[in-house]
């Protein structure tokens, strides 16, 4: 090795200051990726912080005030208030929490379960693929939400089987995603070596075939989630979801549908809630496209 082959490596940062730098690049260098971001996290620091900023935490969670029924927008009240008198701005910011915090919850098991299941089928292939695909296909057969709603309507009303119906209706994407990547992946030279070597089935899927599949999987996760935000708001808004008098988004707007002429700020402000979240978490999903692209950091 030359003195100057040394020199230049030494040069070279390493892949991972290469990476972040990228990371970095990436987000700043894109209007829609950084103000994404800033959303994002702006409304996940809200969401924790939610019983602090809410002007009127109390009215958020439910609570009535019969002297300020259906106010317009105003100092006092920049949101309006409902036909029950409780601020929409803190009902808003109160619902934050359930409308992060349930999306999380159903994206992270759906992928728990589809992944390793989409990882198995890929790999193994044979019969345990042919099980796995058409259970998948059995549950890929009706539209998502329409499955939700079913299964919601078995289970009862309420955010918790909304969330349970929700995650049955989802994890045969992961499992048809992971799948396509299993079985490209499963010819690999890597895969090939550790099957040489006596390495068992279970420990390269773990390994080899799942870490390999995080690029994409994060990818359709953070578009996933503002698909679940709607999912949940539609559900509320029939009166499968969250039940009164807790704060979310599909129920607000499904409360105030009916005098949207007269009391246009009750549907208006959690529509525009849901509309800016959903638009974020899709436009991360691009952001993580090109930032997940190896390509991008060589």
């Amino acid at each position: 090795m030359t003195t100057s082959t040394v020199s230049e490596l030494a040069e070279t940062p390493p892949l991972r200051t290469r990476y972040s730098s990228h990371v970095w690049n990436v987000i700043v260098r894109d209007p829609l990726a950084l103000t994404s971001t800033i959303v994002i996290v702006l409304f996940l620091l809200i969401a924790v912080f939610a019983p602090w900023i809410a002007p009127y935490p109390d009215q958020g969670m439910g609570r009535s005030n019969p002297s300020t029924i259906t106010l317009p927008p105003s100092l006092e009240h920049p949101f309006g208030t409902d036909h029950l008198g409780r601020d929409v701005l803190s009902r808003v910011i109160m619902g934050l929490r359930p409308a992060f915090a349930v999306p999380l919850m159903v994206v992270a098991v759906a992928v728990l379960i589809g992944a390793p299941l989409g990882a198995l089928a890929g790999y193994k292939g044979g019969k345990t693929d042919e099980v796995i695909m058409r259970l998948t296909d059995l549950f890929l057969a009706f539209p998502s939400l329409l499955l939700a709603m079913a299964i919601t309507a078995a289970l009862g009303r309420g955010l918790r089987n909304a969330a349970i119906a929700l995650i049955i209706s989802w994890w045969p994407w992961y499992t048809r995603l992971v799948r396509g990547i299993a079985i490209s992946l499963r010819e690999r030279y890597f895969v090939e070596a550790a099957r040489s070597i006596g390495v068992r089935d279970s420990v390269i899927i773990a390994r080899h075939i799942l870490p390999n599949s995080i690029s994409p999987i994060l990818v359709q996760a953070s578009v996933d989630l503002g698909t679940v935000i709607l999912a949940m708001g539609g559900l509320a808004f029939i009166g499968l979801g969250t039940q009164p008098p807790y704060p979310d988004w599909g129920l607000m707007i499904s409360e105030g549908r009916t005098s949207i002429l007269n009391q246009w700020w009750l549907s208006t402000f959690p529509g525009l809630a849901i509309f800016i979240v959903v638009l974020a978490f899709n436009l991360l999903g691009d952001v993580l496209r090109d930032i997940f692209d190896p390509r991008q950091y060589q």
